[in-house]
């Protein structure tokens, strides 16, 4: 176990982590662990300072190369490091890199354990910034953006912040939009925080989304990318209308930052709800050139959101990198006459949707067996007849007769 210093104003004063529990103002009624003071972990790459005033937990303890940190549902514990470490974490944290330091705040939403495992790299030498959320989750997932080579060395250092007053610009060099182009100016004007997951629900695009402090946004392509960030949940999710979703820049760059790969990867969607990884096999310094906003752009997820993907070829440049929205599909013209289908869902059943996506509401159920009429298709979508309406039902779990 690591020695802890607390920093009071008088003479530093060392507290050893007894029995895996840091005795700093234990609360007996709460049964927690409050950090009354700022309290400085020293690790093998560096000090980390939980920040005091705020932090409450169950328990902390540390070894030389992390953090481990035990929470109840509403706690909340801020980690600092004056070198600007980057601050992975098991949870899929987002951090931020702000000028002299780096941040990592977590608020528990239900009982977890969360490991910090702060790497040796620093913002800077990451060749970008971090504060995105991710994943995902979202998001996303962590919270930085790299160099997509190991040898980040040549890689210009970004601002760690959006300005307050950009310059505005109508698009990158390789011809994009960016958020300045769309009037962003930060996360405060328009009442958002970095890693807020936003919908605007009843709009022309209800997909979720979560946002970063750059003007990016990162799409959920599927629901059950959302399932893979324990930190993030559909209650959650902030209702805002179309035009300040639209200030959000969509980005489909992703970093695995549960695994420190500091491999960037642009996504290719494949369909409705699918998509495929493709490595941006560049210099970070190619990467800049053909587009200015490229860090600001990676979104770190976590490592079953990036085993979810399969993997494609190589991108030998930003510019192979698609736009990265969830496919659009017309409806077919080319169906002359309904064809049957028969349900075949292992799961013994079918859901049946009041539109064509897996966000809309269900109206029923089909079971294994039933037949249905297609009469038209968007996408991998049926349009069906359901109890004297129309429905929609995903192709993949039907097979034509």
């Amino acid at each position: 176990m690591k020695t802890l210093k607390i920093n009071f104003s008088l003479p530093l004063l060392v507290v050893a982590l007894m029995a895996g529990l840091l005795l700093v103002g234990v609360n007996q009624a709460k049964a927690v662990v409050t950090f009354a003071q700022n309290t400085t972990l020293a690790l093998g790459v560096g000090n980390i300072t939980i920040e005091g005033g705020s932090s409450e937990v169950d328990e902390v303890t540390s070894t030389n190369t992390n953090i481990t940190i035990s929470m109840s549902a509403d706690q909340t514990i801020v980690l600092l490091s004056s070198d600007q470490l980057l601050l992975s974490n098991s949870g899929g944290y987002g951090f931020t890199c702000e000028p002299t330091q780096s941040r990592l705040s977590i608020t528990a939403a239900a009982t977890q354990t969360v490991i910090v495992t702060p790497s040796s790299s620093t913002c800077g030498s990451s060749g970008g910034t971090a504060g995105t959320s991710g994943g995902g989750g979202g998001g996303g997932g962590g919270g930085i953006t790299s160099t997509p080579t190991p040898t980040p060395t040549t890689t210009p250092t970004t601002s760690p912040a959006v300005s307050a007053t950009p310059t505005p610009a109508p698009s990158t060099s390789s011809g994009q939009a960016t958020p300045a182009s769309r009037g962003f100016v930060n996360l405060e004007s328009v009442s958002l925080n970095d890693g807020d997951v936003v919908s605007a629900a009843g709009s022309d695009d209800p997909d979720v989304y979560i946002v970063n402090p750059h003007g990016y946004k990162r799409l959920f392509l599927n629901p059950v990318i959302f399932g893979f960030y324990g930190h993030l949940g559909f209650d959650k999710v902030k209702g805002t209308t179309s035009a300040t979703r639209d200030v959000f820049v969509t980005s489909g760059l992703f970093r695995n930052c549960e695994t420190e790969d500091p491999k960037v990867y642009g996504v290719e969607t494949t369909g409705e709800d699918t998509g495929m990884l493709h490595w941006v096999n560049t210099t970070g310094e190619q990467a800049v050139a053909d587009d200015p906003e490229f860090f600001k752009k990676v979104f770190c997820i976590n490592t079953n959101e990036f085993n979810w993907y399969p993997k494609g070829t190589d991108y030998a440049s930003v510019n192979q990198i698609p736009d990265y929205t969830r496919g659009v599909f017309s409806a077919s013209s080319s169906v002359p006459t309904p064809n049957q289908y028969k349900v075949v869902s292992s799961a013994g059943y079918l859901n049946v949707r009041v539109s064509a996506s897996t966000a809309s509401a269900v109206l029923g159920q089909l079971t294994a067996g039933d037949v249905v009429t297609s009469l038209a298709q968007d996408g991998v979508w049926h349009k069906i007849t359901f109890e004297g309406q129309d429905a929609w039902v995903h192709g993949n779990y039907l097979e034509a007769i």
